[in-house]
């Protein structure tokens, strides 16, 4: 998801398909979940610092049935999550800080700011709920602005909570929901499912949102994947990135939507209990950026190709 769910708007940037996250960012609170482990806590009470970056290629863009530019986009984000001391003995509190820049390479007559841009703290609370049940639950307050500085403008809160049960030693579900106040369209408010089997040992597939895919773990260190992941978030323009544009309303003071799901292969590798990387080539067939209080959608009009790497310490 080109912005992987790190930022928001569809990136990473994993986590309802096992309560992990991708990256999208304080304003995608799924971002902010931490992965549990098989017994039910946090996988890990160590502080962790990740680094996620991607590039997306030129794709051709329309609005309203006509052509308007292209572009390509370029992301990088970082973030570090703290765990907290439990809280009675079985609630496990995380804080995190994330910030998440996009850049967009437009050709001329292309509607759309030249940055994207997200910068939000996030309280994650981890909890069991009895024998098979347990309750993750987000709140992300931060800044969303595209084409400008951070404002008060782009303040927007997200928040996820997410039910899940264990039926079987592997098989598993979760229910929820991700709220996101920026939002003006269908981003606002979106339901959650995510279903998590367990085939073979060295076999997972997960079913959900906002990643479906299968993982294989050749050994402990290496793990081979093939998902298809959305990002997904809402930002705020300050000025009109296309003044004077033909066949188009006026874009300045409004919220855009971004949405985009990538699909493809990707290697994860464990070097150390410390450090771990990511890396995933594929294509992207949905890119949109949804200007919703003034009727105005651009999309993709073809697939484009996309690349990503991440790292991860612990410490």
């Amino acid at each position: 998801m080109i912005l992987r769910l790190r930022s928001r708007l569809l990136c990473p940037l994993t986590v309802l398909a096992g309560f992990a996250a991708l990256p999208v960012a304080a304003q995608n609170p799924a971002s902010a979940a931490p992965v549990p482990s098989a017994s039910g806590r946090p996988a890990s009470s160590a502080a962790t610092l990740k680094f996620d970056t991607a590039y997306t290629g030129d794709t051709p863009f329309a609005a309203r049935g006509a052509a308007v530019g292209s572009f390509s986009v370029a992301q990088f984000g970082i973030e570090i999550v703290v765990p907290l001391p439990p809280v009675g003995g079985d609630i496990f509190p995380i804080v995190s800080l994330r910030y998440r820049h996009y850049s967009l390479d437009r050709a001329a007559g292309t509607p759309l700011p030249d940055r994207l841009q997200s910068l939000g703290a996030a309280l994650t609370v981890f909890s069991k709920l009895g024998a098979d049940w347990s309750l993750l639950a987000s709140v992300s307050p931060g800044l969303h602005n595209a084409g400008s500085d951070f404002s008060s403008k782009g303040f927007g809160v997200g928040v996820l909570a997410i039910a899940s049960r264990k039926f079987t030693p592997d098989f598993g579900a979760g229910f929820g929901f991700v709220y996101d106040s920026l939002s003006k369209g269908t981003g606002r408010i979106i339901p959650v499912a995510t279903f998590n089997w367990t085939p073979a040992p060295a076999w997972r597939v997960t079913l959900g949102f906002p990643r479906t895919g299968v993982i294989h773990t050749f050994n402990p260190e290496l793990d081979f994947e093939f998902t298809a992941e959305a990002d997904f978030g809402s930002f705020y323009v300050t000025d009109d990135p296309l003044p004077g544009g033909r066949n188009k309303p006026a874009l300045n003071r409004t919220r855009l939507e971004y949405q985009s799901v990538r699909v493809g292969p990707a290697i994860a590798w464990r070097a150390s209990p410390t450090f771990s990387a990511r890396a995933s080539v594929g294509a992207v067939p949905v890119l949109n950026a949804d200007y919703h209080q003034r009727g105005y959608r651009v999309k993709s009009d073809r697939v484009a190709p996309y690349a990503s790497a991440a790292l991860e310490w612990k410490f």
